[in-house]
């Protein structure tokens, strides 16, 4: 049986699956959940009204209830399902991938993406179809929920410690779901808020969603332009969060990563730090010397999310800018990390002086598409051809004496990743070069 999920969620190109696709997803969640009541919400996506109906009525059927949250961010979600005591939830979005791109992420009651096992679950009930129809006077009803919202907002401000009266900031909505939330927060907040990319549209015609470097031209060059203390880039459905500092200069997940720990292991004295394989060593760094402890997972958020609530973790968070504040919720919240990075460079100073003080490492990435069916069969090569110690937990990870040079399989979309790690940009960049080439070699014997 193929699997529906990913490493977040199920996602799908909307022009492959007609909107049957949707509504056996929507009666799948409901027998799933049992009759209890869900929440749900969408980002703006251009085929998003469409996926949302069809999974609504799918649930409908089934006996569920449902609360329609609207167009609200991932993490706003989550916390509704906590707040509200509900079975479940559902965020129909696709995330940082492209418009033409849509999906599904699927929620427990404690507001984490569901286990692998619950996946497994759940892709069986949607391959064995089975009638689960209520009768006429059992179908579930749909009801509009508004108060989880400015609930939602107030927690999020009660992490801005100080008055930002005298800072500036360029928030990059990315005519996504952070629209009516980041540039209000920070405005309440006493803040200069100048938001670009502010209107809702799922063609994301201000750039693409996903808040890397390439994307970020227009934010960094607002933050120069206008003198901002900083810049913040959310994706489509604002669970991440990625930075510029005052000079327009773009702030890689990981430094973000690493700000947000050493302020985190500050506040707590000690404590756990969840981060995946893909990781730079940066992070380990600064978590050991301010005392911490460093903890290595697979990638994915479901899994550091689980992880964190097993260690009862200080912080957790992905090279992505995606970051986890388990005394706020355990998932990626880039709302909740906007404002945080906020706090930070008013408490502390501009956000270039604290990157400069984090340890220098040069990493570079790149991908190679592939053919699905041969993903596995290249890792499994790679595998067995590997020199020295392998770390396995995902992908192949393997140490050298100039650094870690990692190659995984994206849960996603048809690629493989290449991420290089060395203390010296010419052996980062010769090494990338020689494992892309090896790669290329290698599938094109295996096809």
């Amino acid at each position: 049986m193929a699997r529906l999920f990913g490493t977040n969620g199920i996602r799908w190109v909307v022009e492959s699956h007609n909107p049957e696709y949707a509504i056996r997803l929507g009666v799948s969640s409901g027998i799933f959940f049992g009759k209890e009541k869900l929440a749900i919400g969408k980002d703006t996506r251009t085929s998003s009204p469409m996926i949302f109906n069809a999974l609504v009525s799918g649930l409908l059927s089934t006996g569920c209830n449902v609360i329609d949250l609207g167009i609200v961010p991932t993490p706003l979600v989550q916390y509704a399902v906590k707040k509200l005591g509900l079975a479940g939830g559902l965020m129909v979005t696709a995330s940082h991938n492209p418009p033409e791109f849509n999906g599904l992420m699927v929620f427990s009651g404690d507001g984490t993406e569901i286990p692998r096992a619950d996946e497994e679950r759940f892709e069986n009930l949607f391959s064995n179809p089975k009638n689960n129809s209520a009768a006429w006077d059992g179908v579930g009803n749909c009801t509009v929920e508004n108060s989880v919202q400015p609930d939602y907002k107030d927690a999020i401000r009660k992490c801005i410690s100080r008055d930002m009266g005298k800072l500036t900031a360029v928030i990059d909505c990315a005519n996504g779901a952070a629209i009516e939330y980041t540039p209000g927060i920070f405005t309440d907040a006493g803040c200069n808020a100048i938001a670009i990319n502010s209107e809702p549209d799922g063609r994301f015609p201000g750039r693409m969603p996903e808040p890397v470097r390439e994307n970020l031209g227009i934010l960094m060059s607002t933050v120069r332009e206008n003198g901002a203390d900083m810049g913040v880039a959310h994706d489509g459905d604002a669970d991440r969060a990625t930075f510029v500092d005052e000079t327009g200069n773009y702030v890689t997940g990981d430094q973000s990563l690493a700000i947000f720990a050493i302020d985190a292991l500050k506040q707590n004295g000690k404590g756990y730090v969840v981060v995946p394989i893909n990781t730079s060593k940066m992070v380990e760094d600064v978590v050991v010397s301010n005392g911490g402890k460093i903890d290595y997972t697979a990638v994915g958020s479901p899994l550091i999310a689980r992880r964190m609530m097993k260690n009862d973790a200080t912080l957790g968070g992905e090279g992505n800018g995606g970051v986890i504040f388990p005394k706020h919720q355990f998932c990626r919240d880039g709302i909740m990390a906007a404002a945080r990075m906020l706090n930070i460079i008013s408490s502390i100073g501009p956000l270039s002086n604290i990157v400069s003080e984090l340890p220098k490492y040069s990493t570079r990435s790149e991908k190679i598409r592939v053919r699905p069916e041969l993903k596995e069969r290249i890792l499994e090569r790679v595998l067995k051809e590997s020199i020295g110690p392998v770390n396995d937990i995902d992908g192949i990870k393997t140490e050298t004496e100039e650094g870690w040079v990692l190659i995984r399989a994206s849960g996603t979309e048809p690629i493989i990743r290449i991420t290089v790690e060395t203390q010296s940009e010419e052996s980062c960049g010769r090494i990338l070069t020689d494992r892309v080439n090896y790669l290329k070699e290698l599938m094109g014997n295996l096809s």
